[in-house]
């Protein structure tokens, strides 16, 4: 019997999910105008709480009183680049309408029957639970290093009888002495709000280009399956050279469709990219800097999932750039040679076409793929190197 065979809708739930926990629908999909409020509300205090903690945090950098050490320097570091990260993916986010055209685009597109499914197999597409996996890590790392100097400061009571009224963001100065709890209790609801604008505007505009382009690439194994499965023959030339112009016109359509997703994400892929190791590179100085603390360990599963965002995305790049070259070889391996000369002559159409590889790239100077990873580890770890060499 055969497993049930997921719908676009059930490809859609992980990255709807994930913008709700910061007020956003981002398929604007219908609720009640209680929910609709109070999701307008919410959303507002994370973008406000967010502006709060930014324009905070550069007063102390202009002020530049309160960075007076190697660590602290290293932690400002880390914080610009990863604000300025998140809130590129976030401004990519903000294109709801180009974003929702390409989602009733790609639906249109999706197999409709359980046939077409299986014969697609969209379940071999389908978020795995190690993806899952690690977007709850990632977001579970996310909070530990928000609630970690609260967790620290609850041990220290317990161990010391004194509550250090520890959190997160240096830039916020508490002094228990002289100021009263409240104030605490309201730095800690900001730096809250603000660190799950970031965590979460950061992971989910990757995922929606991941869903994206799962979508395009399922497509495009479904190309290569048809044509490798198809048995022409001159004794039904007209169905043959049907099926290749049904063909060539969807092998179109996802270069349409590829386009529109560089349009929309491409603006930001370059900038995240480099930010994206900037972070990694200060993240690592600076917790190799701190030691072994709880800090310290959350930083490190931080600094992992980071890594594996970026690989994922290298990954899907490179997986429509081998898949839109395979169309080619597709032609050539499958069984042309009872086809009459009119089919082989569609035939040099699709090969001609595939010779200009479909790709993923950052505003059309960078192509995202594995190698892209590759040179981005390495130039991390080169900085990270020399970093560490500076400060000893």
């Amino acid at each position: 019997m055969e497993p049930v065979q997921y719908s676009y809708e059930d490809f859609a739930r992980l990255p709807t999910m994930v913008f709700w926990f910061i007020g956003y629908d981002m398929l604007d999909v219908p609720k009640s105008r209680s929910r609709r409020i109070l999701n307008r509300i919410y959303r507002f205090l994370c973008l406000a709480s967010h502006t709060v903690c930014v324009g905070v945090m550069i007063f102390r950098m202009v002020e530049a009183k309160t960075i007076d050490n190697v660590s602290l320097i290293m932690r400002y570091a880390t914080l610009v680049t990863y604000i300025i990260n998140s809130d590129t993916k976030f401004a990519t986010a903000l294109q709801g309408n180009a974003i929702q055209s390409l989602n009733l685009k790609l639906a249109e597109l999706y197999p409709k029957s359980t046939l077409d499914r299986i014969y697609h197999r969209v379940n071999d597409h389908y978020w795995t639970k190690s993806f899952v996996y690690l977007v709850i890590i990632y977001i579970g790392s996310s909070i530990m290093v928000v609630i970690g100097p609260l967790i620290t400061s609850i041990l220290a009571y317990f161990t010391q009888n004194v509550f250090t009224y520890m959190h997160c963001y240096p830039y916020f100065l508490y002094d228990p002495e002289q100021d009263p709890v409240w104030i605490y209790i309201g730095i800690y609801a900001l730096e809250w709000l603000h660190s799950t604008h970031m965590v979460i505007s950061n992971i989910g505009a990757d995922i929606w280009l991941l869903y994206f382009q799962v979508q395009i690439n399922l497509h495009f194994r479904g190309i290569i399956r048809s044509l490798e499965d198809h048995k022409p023959s001159v004794m039904h030339d007209q169905e043959d050279r049907q099926f290749l112009a049904r063909i060539v016109d969807k092998q179109v359509h996802l270069v349409s469709l590829q386009n529109d997703l560089n349009d929309i994400f491409g603006g930001s892929l370059l900038l995240s990219l480099l930010t994206t190791a900037a972070v990694i590179c200060t993240v690592a100085v600076y917790t190799l800097i701190q030691g072994a603390t709880l800090e310290g360990f959350t930083y490190v599963i931080f600094i992992g999932t980071s890594v594996t965002q970026v690989y994922l995305v290298c990954y899907y790049g490179q997986q429509v750039l081998d898949l839109s070259g395979e169309v080619a070889h597709a032609v050539y391996n499958h069984d042309f040679h009872d086809a009459s000369i009119a089919y082989k002559r569609y035939l040099l159409i699709i090969i001609i076409r595939a010779q200009q590889p479909v790709e993923l790239n950052a505003m059309g100077y960078l192509s995202i793929s594995l190698d892209t990873f590759k040179q981005l580890m390495t130039v991390s770890y080169r900085v990270i190197t020399m970093l560490m060499q500076m400060i000893q």
